[in-house]
């Protein structure tokens, strides 16, 4: 059993990598591809910077109140959190509406093998980000606090441990409710009704987790003492304070008491998923694959031919792929609707529990309501947001080999460029008024205030559009078995995080040097000024570029 899971994680890893791995053999000894390695490189030294940046401001911060091992909470329950959330989109997409289902299902093997290798699939998928956010910051954590090397040990099995109980909860979620699909009729809007249910659980644990529940004196009583803090944090995961304790200790017993007791967590709740799995994963997945089979039905000649504008046509095109494909539909569009929503609602629920009982309330936390600092957290947050609108960013890879079809219809290649880039507008204008929506019925923002910053959300978010189809056109992944690999297995996909951080990077700066010395409204008016400059050089690049950056289309 043991050589067929790991034969099929495997295969399941090599069909989603099979694009990387082609080009590089046919690339081996070109300047192109040792050029990706060093942009690869760049990009992991860019986001490593960032993080350590924060992590080594944060840990001297705490170093200087006695509570740096709060640190090694923040580190873990973020991960624990961030892997929660982030795998329930992953399951849903690789265990269910992945292409290959059709192919492994009707093979003689177990559903619980099959479950068991798109497992390990998801777990090594995590592990890059948990790279990123977890392994960084704990090594300098380690560095700062003079830890012995008994600390770097704990820390790299932790770091490869304790993300698999997310991964576990949230896969668990999906096997339950996907197991109702074979009583559906109409497949995607089940798809959509049951991403958006286990999203809004998935979301209620992740706050409650990270929530906090301690009185003033509480507070003041924890801050008195070396490292209590961290006392806060503890029991919020059940592996969380094994965790913590085996990290904070140098003596050798503890932490081999506090591993052995993680991995006998995870491995009953492993053997828990296995046995659930075997019962549920089946049902679910044969449902969804012959469930919601529809009739051919009579066409309308006059709706289905009626003359349609050129653009309307192309961009309607494009949504109709987003939103038919549900793998597509819940990582390129869902993330950017629901997130501004379930991220502030929850935020404000968590605000009530600790006492904060109306929106007047956290209206008057900021008196100030024209000021330019709260125009820019808006938009930090805007940006946040925007790290998970992938549309543009795989705009030419989820045509896959059919893009080169945009070679040969008598459309221009900058027409379609245009066309390709207006749906992540598009969603990304909804986000940004859904979002700043939310942030006028909290702050009661004058009128005026509301439009520049929306102006100024509007142009930061075309101009990553563009840049994102530019990123896509560079690099298009377009040899692929699954939809799956095109939009978790895509190195493209960086980007968004990339740019989110660079423009969060951009707006602290100009924020830092505007305040005070203009007026809020002249303040926002030069970052309209600069970011419409910003996107007229966009536009520009792309225009007089359009045949070039399409060489990569065969």
């Amino acid at each position: 059993m043991k050589n067929k899971v790991l034969s099929l994680t495997k295969v399941f890893l090599r069909s989603s990598f099979q694009n990387i791995e082609t080009a590089n053999n046919q690339n081996k000894q070109s300047q192109k591809s040792k050029a990706m390695i060093i942009l690869y490189v760049f990009i992991f030294a860019y986001l490593a910077g960032i993080v350590g940046f924060f992590s080594f401001q944060i840990i001297n911060g705490l170093l200087q109140i006695h509570q740096e091992q709060t640190f090694l909470g923040v580190i873990l329950l973020g991960i624990g959190v961030f892997v929660l959330i982030q795998t329930i989109f992953s399951a849903i997409s690789l265990l269910y509406y992945s292409t290959d289902n059709e192919y492994i299902l009707p093979l003689p093997l177990k559903p619980s093998q099959i479950l068991m290798a798109k497992t390990n699939v998801l777990m090594l998928t995590e592990y890059f980000i948990v790279l990123i956010i977890g392994f960084i910051p704990l090594l300098i954590y380690g560095n700062m606090t003079d830890a012995n090397p008994i600390y770097y040990i704990s820390m790299t099995m932790i770091l490869i441990i304790f993300p698999i109980i997310p991964v576990l909860v949230s896969s668990l979620l999906v096997l339950i409710v996907m197991s109702f699909s074979k009583f559906t009729k109409n497949k995607n809007r089940f798809q959509l009704i049951a991403t958006i249910l286990i999203l809004v659980v998935v979301f209620a644990i992740s706050f409650t987790t990270s929530g906090t529940e301690s009185s003033p004196e509480k507070m003041i009583e924890l801050l008195t003492k070396a490292n209590g803090l961290v006392e806060i944090i503890e029991g919020k995961i059940p592996t969380l304070k094994m965790a913590i304790d085996a990290l904070a200790s140098s003596e050798v017993m503890t932490i081999l008491l506090n591993l052995g007791g993680i991995l006998a967590i995870t491995g009953i709740l492993y053997a828990i998923y296995i046995l659930l799995g075997q019962k549920l994963y089946l049902k679910g997945a044969v449902g969804n694959l012959y469930s919601g089979k529809k009739t051919n039905k009579k066409i309308n000649d006059k709706k289905a031919f009626r003359k349609s504008s050129l653009a309307k046509t192309y961009i309607g095109k494009e949504f109709k792929i987003l939103i038919r494909n549900p793998i597509f539909f819940m990582q390129c569009i869902l993330p950017a609707i629901l997130f501004p929503i379930m991220v502030i609602v929850f935020g404000i629920i968590g605000m009530k529990e600790e006492g904060i009982q109306s929106i007047t309330q956290i209206s008057e936390m900021i008196p100030n309501k024209t000021s330019i600092i709260l125009g820019a957290g808006i938009l930090v947050v805007i940006q946040f947001f925007s790290m998970f609108i992938y549309i543009s960013a795989t705009a030419i890879s989820r045509d896959g080999e059919n893009a080169v079809f945009m070679k040969y219809i008598p459309v221009s290649i900058n027409k379609q460029l245009e066309y390709k880039v207006m749906p992540n507008i598009i969603i990304t204008i909804i986000m940004d008024i859904i979002t700043i929506a939310i942030a006028e019925y909290i702050f009661k923002m004058p009128i005026l205030y509301v439009i520049l910053i929306t102006l100024v959300a509007i142009l930061i978010g075309i101009i990553q559009s563009y840049l994102m189809l530019i990123v896509d056109l560079k690099k298009p992944k377009l040899e692929w078995s699954s939809e799956y690999a095109v939009v978790k297995q895509n190195m493209n996909l960086i980007w968004p995080v990339i740019l989110g951080i660079a423009n969060i990077i951009v707006i602290i700066g100009l924020t830092a040097l505007i305040n005070g010395k203009v007026s809020t409204y002249i303040g926002m008016f030069i970052f309209v000024i600069i970011y419409l400059i910003l996107l007229m050089i966009v536009k520009k690049y792309i225009k007089n570029n359009a045949t070039k950056l399409f060489e990569k289309i065969f």
